[in-house]
């Protein structure tokens, strides 16, 4: 049996390499992305993870989780996951849908007969969906907290007492409160300590390297956090118990993958609860809200369904994508989100690279080497010039420099090629923001154009600054 057994696992690390081999350049290319945009940012440490079909295709530490002691980052270094902890508190709260503990559409006073009435009813699908009109972070909540909460109820004296910022159902407004008041719901619903209750739905998820950011115990290999003031320092003291709902957990990149492979999966939720949690809310008045319960939600670039989830903090960034159709999981996490600028974009932009992944041809990749000289506009719609270079680097893949005035100063971005259709090119540079390029090819010049912006659902951009900008180029060195 113990033979057996080893066979069967020999095979599946085989299928597991086969399978990861697969994504070779994606990898490739998405390193060279994330080391560039972590040299121009200063992040000390960052973590990522990929998963397709279930298998674990990618994953890997950058830099450090302790700049004093030089301790790399590894596949069990945990950090912080900042708003990523909504879906991850939703994974629970799915549960408690389908067991018929929790009524989405019930008054939560009816489980929380204390908390004060705001002469509307709230309900649980108001909290999830961030249509409740219970406030956000404010000017009145301390950068870094300190005060330290023993029970979820304890923490809604932070908001309890304000007045709904609208009628609920009327408006969408993130919420990260709204969760806090939701995780207080589960517990009463569930009679069940929040505490217990995510214990075991991460214990359920095999997530063995999630726990609650407790700022009174000591949670093996957590990373250190960090801050900017003219360089990297060791972030304030911080008490998350205000907020671990919404934003209080520690985790892994591949903790994470695995969650969403599990729920895009219907392993751990059914499929009609998997489509409550993860498709759009709506307004009173019809709107969508691109919200689901816990998720946001839409269609990206490639014309995909995307589930995804963003957090960040001063001291971290954290992003879940998930491409529900083409069973690809995303997972980022960084140990600082001061001056970082890593937005959904950015993480949507890398995890493209997987649904995309294709070798070039010899006359596709010659078309495109060497010098080009550009001429485009700024976001400022100041017309300027400058260069493209792209050569073949070390692990083959097309890479190079974007050299261009912006704001007055000029600026080199490094650049890789992240797709080629046909005439057709997709090219991503670094900036720290990503800038990705659309171009066409014909007898050795190219027309395009350039999008630099925070479009991640599909909806068209309302603010002209975003727009896309036209670029041109002609190559000037074969």
């Amino acid at each position: 049996m113990k033979t057996t057994l080893t066979i069967i696992g020999l095979l599946l690390l085989g299928l597991h390499a086969i399978v990861a081999q697969n994504y070779t350049k994606a990898i490739d290319k998405a390193r060279f992305l994330i080391e560039a945009h972590r040299e121009q940012t200063n992040i000390p440490g960052c973590q990522v993870a990929v998963m397709v079909e279930g298998q674990l295709v990618w994953s890997e530490g950058f830099g450090v989780s302790d700049l004093e002691n030089k301790v790399k980052v590894t596949a069990v270094t945990k950090f912080r996951v900042a708003s990523v902890s909504k879906p991850m508190t939703a994974m629970a709260l799915g549960k408690l849908i389908e067991s018929d503990q929790l009524d989405m559409d019930k008054d939560i006073r009816t489980y929380l007969p204390t908390f004060p009435d705001k002469n509307f009813v709230i309900t649980a699908r108001h909290l999830a969906s961030s249509t409740s009109g219970i406030r956000h972070y404010n000017e009145s909540d301390p950068e870094f907290n300190t005060k330290h909460y023993n029970t979820v109820m304890a923490s809604l004296e932070n908001f309890q007492n304000d007045d709904l910022l609208f009628e609920p159902g009327s408006q969408y407004l993130y919420s990260s409160y709204g969760w806090v008041l939701l995780s207080a719901v589960m517990e009463k619903a569930s009679d069940t300590s929040f505490f217990t209750l995510m214990e075991n739905t991460w214990s359920e998820l095999g997530m063995g390297n999630t726990t609650f950011d407790y700022p009174d115990k000591s949670v093996d290999n957590t990373s250190k956090f960090y801050v900017y003031d003219k360089k990297r320092k060791l972030a304030p003291a911080e008490n998350r118990s205000f907020m671990y709902a919404g934003g209080g957990y520690l985790s892994t990149a591949n903790d994470l993958v695995q969650m969403g492979d599990m729920l895009i999966s219907d392993k751990y939720v059914n499929q009609e609860t998997r489509e409550l949690l993860t498709s759009t809310c709506q307004l009173n008045n019809g709107t969508k809200t691109y919200y689901g319960l816990g998720w946001e939600t839409g269609v990206n670039r490639l014309g995909s369904k995307v589930v995804f989830h963003s957090g960040s903090l001063p001291t971290s960034v954290a992003h879940l994508i998930m491409y529900p159709e083409e069973e690809l999981v995303f997972a980022y996490l960084a140990n600082t989100g001061d001056h970082v600028f890593f937005n959904a974009r950015e993480a949507q932009s890398i995890a493209e690279l997987f649904l995309e992944e294709k070798e070039f041809t010899k006359t596709q990749t010659e078309n495109l080497l060497g010098s080009w000289q550009i001429e485009t506009s700024s976001l400022r719609n100041k017309d300027t010039k400058g260069m493209l270079q792209l050569t073949l680097d070390s692990n083959a893949i097309i890479s190079g420099s974007l050299t261009f005035k912006r704001s007055k100063k000029k600026i080199t971005c490094p650049i890789t090629v992240s797709t080629i259709k046909g005439d057709k090119v997709h090219l991503i540079a670094v900036s720290p923001m990503f800038i990705d390029l659309y171009v066409t090819l014909k007898d050795n010049a190219f027309t395009g154009y350039w999008l630099h912006d925070f479009n991640t659902k599909g909806i068209p951009e309302k603010d002209p600054y975003w727009k896309p900008r036209k670029i041109d180029g002609i190559k000037i060195d074969h």
